[in-house]
C-alpha cells in the first residue's frame, strides 16, 4: 500500500502539473485573444466613424458642433455602432472642451465626457506574460474607452470616443476557472483510479496503443499493434488496427481526389483564388497568379490584401464579402488590363467566414463572341440590301454597255478613246456588282481532303517580288484537311497578296503550319508597317481598306471562304512590327498524322 500511495502521488503530480499548466496557458491565451479581438473591433468601428466625421466636417462651413449635430449619417453610424458593435456600450464625438457634441441615441450631448480607463491599458495587460496574474481584475465587468482625434488643417477639431465593456471577457474567465477546477478534480480521480487498476503489463500495452494513436493523429502510418491475451485491450488493439487500415485507405483516396481536384482547378481558364479566414492565399491557379500576383512573386502563402495595391478594385469587394455580402458576377477592370466578371463565395455559415473563394472570369472571349455575332448580323442585313441593289444595277449597266458600243461606231476614231474609257468603267462596275453577288450568294461547297502544306508552297511560289523572301515553317507530319480547296486557295491567295503589298521595299514573309487539336493552324506573317489598333476592328468590314486604290473586298471574301469551311481567321498587328494572320481549318475525318520526314530527305 505504501508503494501504491507513492505511485499515486507521483501519478497525481505528473497529471496535475501539465493539466494545470495547460489550463493556465489556455485561459491566458483565450482571454488575450478576446481582448485583442475587442481592440481590433473597436479600432475598426472608430475608423468607420472617423471617415464619416471627416466627410461631415469637409462639407461644413467651419462650425464643428453644428456640422456634427446636424449630420444624420454620423448619428446613424453612432447609433448602429452601439446597437450592433460587440461589447460597445457608448459611442460619441467629443469637442476640444471635453464636452459631448454628438452621441449614440443622444446620450449625454452637451455634457462633459465621462473619464474612463483607456483600452490601451487592457491591451497592455493582454500583451504581458502570465496574464493570469491580472485575472482578479478581469473577473468583474469594467468599461474602457478608445479614442481617436480628428484634425482639420492640422488642428484638433474633435475626438471620437467608443466605450466597450469587458463583461463577456469576465464571463469567459469565470467559466474557464470553473472548467479548470472541474478538470483538476477529474484528473485527481482518474489518477487515483489508474494507479489502483493498472499493472505494469497493462501500462505497456496502453503505451503501445497510445503510440499508435499518436502516429495516426500525426498523419503517419503505424504498424499493426499486437496485444497478447484476451480482454478489452486485445479487442481495442484489433479495432485500432481496423481503424488504421481504414484511415490509410481514406487518406490515400483523399490525397488522390485532392490532387485531381487541384489539377482540374489549375487547368481551367478562369482565375481561382482560395483564402483562409485571415485572408492568406491558400491556393491560386496559374491564371490568378498571372493576373493578381506581384512581379516575380508568388501569390500563395501571402496575404491577398497586402499583395494587392491599396487602390485595387478587389480590395473593397473582399472586405464587403468578409462582412457578409457576397458579390456575384461583378464586372471590374484590373490595373494590369482586361475586364473580368468576379464572384465571391463565403466558406462556412458562421458570421465570420472560414475562408473565401474568388473566381475571375475573363470577358474577352464573350466580347469577341458578341462582336462576331454583331458583325454577322450586320453582314446578313447588309447582304439582303446589297443583293437587291446589285440586281437592280446589272440591267442598266448592260444597257449602257450596248449603247456605248453603238455610240462608238457613230463617234468614229476621235471619240472612240473616250467611249472605251467609259466602257472600261462600266465593265469595272459590273465586275464589282458580280463580286458582291458572289459574296452574298450561298456557296455550294466542294469538300475534299488535301494537303495544305502543298497549297502554301504553291501560293508562296507565286510571290512575284524579288525583294521578298518567303520563309517556310511547315509541319511535315501535318494531317490532311477537309474543305473546299478552291475557296481556301482564293482566301489564302488574298491574304498572301496583302502581305506582299505590305512590303513594297521587300522583307521576309513567313508561311507556317502546325496541328492544333482537331484542326490545322496556318500562319501568314509579314514585316510591313502594321495596322493601327483603331483600324484593326474594321478590317473585315466590306469596302474598308487602308491601301490606296484598294477595293476593301479581299479580307471579307477571305473570312467568308474560311468560315464557310468551318474555320476561323484572326489577325494580330502592331504598328511598325508587322502583321500576323492565323487561319484554322478542320482536319479531315479520321485523318492519320503523317510520319515526320527529315528536311534533308
Amino acid at each position: 500500500m505504501h508503494l501504491r500511495a507513492r505511485l499515486a502521488l507521483i501519478a497525481l503530480l505528473l497529471m496535475l502539473v501539465p493539466t494545470i499548466s495547460l489550463s493556465i496557458i489556455s485561459i491566458d491565451s483565450r482571454i488575450a485573444t478576446m481582448i485583442d479581438d475587442m481592440s481590433r473591433s473597436t479600432d475598426f468601428m472608430i475608423a468607420q466613424i472617423f471617415e464619416q466625421v471627416r466627410l461631415a466636417l469637409s462639407q461644413s462651413n467651419g462650425d464643428v458642433t453644428t456640422a456634427l449635430r446636424g449630420s444624420q449619417p454620423v448619428r446613424k453610424l453612432l447609433d448602429s455602432t452601439v446597437a450592433f458593435g460587440p461589447a460597445v456600450v457608448a459611442a460619441s464625438v467629443v469637442g476640444d472642451d471635453d464636452t459631448v457634441i454628438v452621441a449614440a441615441n443622444g446620450d449625454g450631448e452637451g455634457k462633459p465626457a465621462l473619464s474612463l480607463p483607456s483600452v490601451r491599458e487592457l491591451e497592455e495587460q493582454a500583451s504581458q506574460w502570465l496574464l493570469f496574474t491580472s485575472l482578479p481584475s478581469l473577473l468583474t465587468a469594467k468599461v474602457y474607452e478608445a479614442r481617436r482625434r480628428v484634425d482639420i488643417n492640422g488642428k484638433p477639431a474633435a475626438t471620437i470616443s467608443v466605450g466597450v465593456t469587458t463583461a463577456l471577457i469576465a464571463d469567459q474567465a469565470r467559466h474557464l476557472l470553473v472548467v479548470i477546477v472541474a478538470t483538476a478534480g477529474l484528473v485527481i480521480a482518474a489518477a487515483m483510479l489508474a494507479v489502483v487498476l493498472i499493472s505494469n503489463r497493462i501500462l505497456d500495452q496502453l503505451a503501445n496503443l497510445t503510440s499508435g494513436f499518436e502516429q495516426l493523429a500525426a498523419g503517419k502510418s503505424p504498424s499493426e499493434l499486437k496485444v497478447s491475451g484476451p480482454g478489452e485491450l486485445s479487442t481495442l488493439a484489433e479495432k485500432f488496427n481496423e481503424l488504421s487500415r481504414q484511415v490509410r485507405a481514406d487518406r490515400s483516396r483523399l490525397d488522390s481526389d485532392q490532387s485531381h481536384l487541384f489539377d482540374v482547378v489549375r487547368s481551367i481558364q478562369d482565375a481561382v483564388v482560395l483564402l483562409d479566414a485571415s485572408g492568406v492565399v491558400l491556393f491560386a491557379n496559374k491564371e490568378a497568379q498571372e493576373r493578381l500576383a506581384p512581379k516575380n512573386g508568388s501569390l500563395e502563402g501571402t496575404s491577398l490584401v497586402s499583395a494587392l495595391d491599396p487602390a485595387h478594385p478587389l480590395q473593397a469587394l473582399v472586405q464587403s464579402t468578409v462582412e457578409g455580402t457576397e458579390a456575384h458576377d461583378v464586372p471590374i477592370t484590373l490595373p494590369a488590363g482586361g475586364t473580368y466578371l468576379v464572384s465571391f463565395f463565403r466558406l462556412g455559415r458562421e458570421r465570420v467566414p472560414a475562408g473565401l473563394l474568388i473566381v475571375l472570369r475573363d470577358l474577352k472571349p464573350v466580347i469577341e463572341l458578341e462582336t462576331a455575332l454583331d458583325s454577322s448580323n450586320r453582314l446578313a442585313r447588309l447582304g439582303t440590301l446589297i443583293s437587291g441593289l446589285a440586281h437592280q444595277l446589272r440591267s442598266p449597266l448592260n444597257g449602257m454597255n450596248m449603247r456605248l458600243e453603238l455610240l462608238r461606231h457613230e463617234a468614229g476614231e476621235a471619240g472612240g478613246k473616250h467611249i472605251d474609257k467609259l466602257r472600261h468603267e462600266v465593265t469595272r462596275l459590273d465586275e464589282a456588282v458580280e463580286a458582291l453577288l458572289r459574296f452574298m450568294r450561298p456557296e455550294q461547297l466542294k469538300l475534299s481532303d488535301f494537303d495544305v502544306n502543298e497549297l502554301l508552297k504553291e501560293l508562296g511560289a507565286r510571290v512575284n517580288s524579288e525583294k521578298i523572301k518567303v520563309e517556310y515553317q511547315l509541319d511535315p507530319a501535318l494531317p490532311s484537311v477537309q474543305a473546299d480547296r478552291g475557296l481556301i486557295y482564293e482566301a489564302l491567295s488574298n491574304l498572301i497578296t496583302n502581305a506582299e503589298q505590305a512590303m513594297p521595299d521587300g522583307g521576309e514573309m513567313t508561311l507556317s503550319s502546325k496541328s492544333q487539336g482537331n484542326a490545322v493552324e496556318l500562319t501568314i506573317g509579314d514585316h510591313g508597317p502594321g495596322i493601327a489598333k483603331e483600324q484593326l476592328d474594321r478590317i473585315f468590314d466590306l469596302y474598308f481598306t487602308t491601301k490606296t486604290g484598294g477595293s476593301g473586298l479581299g479580307l471579307p471574301f477571305a473570312m467568308r471562304a474560311i468560315e464557310l469551311n468551318g474555320g476561323k481567321i484572326a489577325i494580330d498587328s502592331e504598328v511598325g512590327q508587322g502583321t500576323i494572320c492565323k487561319i484554322t481549318i478542320p482536319l479531315a475525318s479520321n485523318a492519320p498524322a503523317k510520319p515526320a520526314v527529315s528536311s534533308a530527305a
